[in-house]
Formats: C-alpha cells, sequence, structure tokens
C-alpha cells in the first residue's frame, strides 16, 4: 500500500480564452472608434469639368474626353504612345497636368494614370470647381 498521494496531473494552461477576449476587445475598439470613411469625404464635391479654351489652362495638359480621347496639349495622342508623349512633354515642367470629363469611366482613368506611371511622369489632376451646386447632384 502506498500512503503518498499521488502528485495529480498538470492541466496545461489553455490561453483560448485570452485570445477570445483580445480579438472580442479589439472588434469592439474598431467598431467604437474606426470607420471605413471618414465624414468629410461624404461632404466632398465631384470635381466639375467645362469646355473652356485651353490656353488658360496650365500646361503641359492632358485633356481625357468623356469617350477616352486623349489630347496632349490639343494634339490626339493614342493609349499606346502615351507614356513616351508624356515624359517628352513633362521634360520642361514638373508635373504632367490631366484635365478629364467628369463623366469618364474611373478604369479608363486609373489605366491612364497607370500608363503614365510607366514613364515615371508625376501627375497633377486639374479640376474646376462649378459655382452654386451641391455635392452629389448631377449637373
Amino acid at each position: 500500500m502506498n500512503y503518498i498521494p499521488s502528485r495529480p496531473k498538470r492541466r496545461r494552461p489553455d490561453f483560448s480564452l485570452a485570445v477570445i477576449n483580445i480579438v472580442f476587445l479589439l472588434l469592439l475598439f474598431y467598431l467604437a472608434t474606426g470607420r471605413l470613411i471618414t465624414q468629410g469625404e461624404l461632404m466632398t464635391d465631384v470635381p466639375l469639368t467645362q469646355h473652356l479654351p485651353l490656353d488658360h489652362l496650365p500646361r503641359p495638359l492632358l485633356l481625357v474626353t468623356a469617350d477616352g480621347s486623349l489630347f496632349l496639349d490639343g494634339a490626339p495622342v493614342s493609349m499606346d504612345a502615351l507614356p513616351g508623349a508624356a515624359r517628352k512633354a513633362a521634360d520642361n515642367s514638373q508635373f504632367l497636368n490631366i484635365l478629364a470629363e467628369r463623366t469618364v469611366q474611373a478604369d479608363k482613368f486609373v489605366d491612364i494614370l497607370a500608363r503614365i506611371n510607366t514613364a515615371n511622369v508625376p501627375v497633377r489632376i486639374v479640376t474646376l470647381h462649378a459655382q452654386g451646386r451641391s455635392a452629389g447632384k448631377a449637373p
């Protein structure tokens, strides 16, 4: 007979409850403080373009029409020739200015910016603010 009690088996600590608590607290924190968009983004006006004489706009200027046509300082440019033309036009200036119509599709515009980016040309987007229009209303 053994009168010495046997050692109780040691339980391994279970950290799953602590991890669940931390994740839950982080979730509550981000729900309470974080937002996907800020309030200021909801109040911004969409850039509006109008037909203006090209001599009043900054140079070099890439004009993007609603149908996707490109004009660099008034001369038509194809998408294939855009990186070389953008590099050549921006040699004398710091930026290539881009003026796009309001109805240009975003994917076309991003594609144009990606083509210009292959030429390592810095871009500045030119917008015109129309007076008397509120945010979110189409003209």
